[in-house]
């Protein structure tokens, strides 16, 4: 679907046929703005046969490039006469980034005096512009492509905040689980979030980049006015690659604590086992003892009599009962699912000392 905005002498255009899209493009003084949403092969064909952008432009913009970038074109074609800038932005929102789909990727072709944006899947920062354009198309336009580009990429980087408040949630909720409930889910989780965070990184770190180049006036239709709006962006951006980092910081966290706590409850299960072992040890010797094949001088009719039995046992209890008592007066005996629970700050601190001091597992790769 073709929607435009064409300003010239004055007046306001919606016209979307090659025609009255040629014409604006040779007006000198027009200024418009082309915004294709889910184009069909026909509408593709206007990039080329009314525009002349660059073949390798063209391409990349049918395909879906898994980089953000920024490319200048003095290609000039049979209607455009000046060069042009080729952009690539990712605009993923909360909903496709928790159902785990690719971004969606918006192509620019910008100049000074027109606007191209290009997109096959329906993006809310460009909607959004879309609809101010149709309450005041003449306001939008007057005031240049650069601003509108502005608007778009500032929309844009918007529909970062909440994808930094779910990774947010979903991170604190993975470190109380690690800490208070570590089942092996857990770590497929925190390894899902990992990946998460390292594809956010891969898009918005290169984005800092080519907003970079919009601020530094590498691209000299951005006027002086419109950078200082780009360095808003650009500020923007460089928190989201912060967080981005920081969050990465914290799955590498959490996932140190979950393997203290696996280590931990390892050496609960191993302390009751020895327990049980020690315990075990007098029943062996003097069951052992009563149970040799041989006479033992002096004790013959002890080990036959009812006493030298119930003695034993007594003996036996006695020497158990001493053992136990021994482990309670050390305070051993007290199970880790039976301990005093921990209140949200013991939680809190906690966390922290394990994040300071965190086990090495012998598969820690990094961040």
């Amino acid at each position: 679907m073709l929607t435009a905005f064409i300003l010239d002498d004055g007046q306001v255009s919606r016209d979307t046929s090659p025609a009255a899209l040629s014409r604006a493009l040779r007006d000198p003084d027009a200024v418009f703005w082309l915004d294709m949403s889910k184009p069909t092969d026909e509408e593709l064909a206007l990039l080329d046969d009314v525009f002349g952008f660059h073949p390798l432009a063209i391409e990349d913009t049918i395909g879906y490039s898994q980089r953000p970038k920024i490319e200048n074109y003095d290609h000039t074609g049979e209607g455009c006469k000046a060069g042009y800038f080729y952009m690539v932005f990712h605009g993923p929102d909360l909903q496709s980034f928790r159902e785990k789909v690719r971004t969606k990727e918006l192509d620019l072709f910008v100049s000074g005096r027109y606007l191209v944006t290009i997109h096959d899947e329906q993006m809310k920062s460009v909607s959004e512009i879309l609809t101010r354009a149709e309450a005041d198309p003449k306001r939008l336009l007057e005031r240049g492509t650069d601003v509108i580009l502005y608007n778009i990429l500032d929309h844009m980087v918007d529909h970062y905040e909440p994808i930094l408040d779910y990774l947010q949630e979903a991170l604190d909720d993975l470190e109380e689980r690690a800490l208070v409930r570590p089942r092996p889910e857990v770590l497929t989780e925190i390894s899902f979030k990992k990946r998460e965070l390292l594809n956010l990184r891969r898009i918005v770190a290169p984005q800092r980049e080519v907003v970079a180049q919009l601020t530094r006036g590498d691209v000299p239709f951005v006027r002086e006015g419109t950078r200082v709006f780009m360095r808003d962006v650009q500020d923007h951006l460089v928190r989201v690659v912060e967080m981005v980092e920081l969050y990465r910081d914290l799955v590498v966290g959490a996932r140190d604590i979950y393997l203290s706590s696996i280590s931990n409850r390892l050496n609960e299960i191993m302390k009751t086992l020895t327990m049980m072992t020690v315990i075990a040890i007098p029943l062996t010797v003097i069951t052992g003892f009563f149970g040799m094949n041989f006479d033992v001088p002096g004790f013959k009719h002890l080990l036959e009599s009812p006493v030298g039995f119930w003695g034993s046992l007594l003996g036996t209890g006695g020497i158990i009962v001493g053992i136990v008592m021994w482990f309670y007066r050390k305070g051993w005996l007290v199970r880790a699912d039976h301990a005093p629970e921990l209140t949200a700050d013991e939680v809190s601190r906690t966390r922290e000392l394990l994040k300071a001091n965190p086990v090495d597992a012998g598969t820690r790769t990094g961040a």
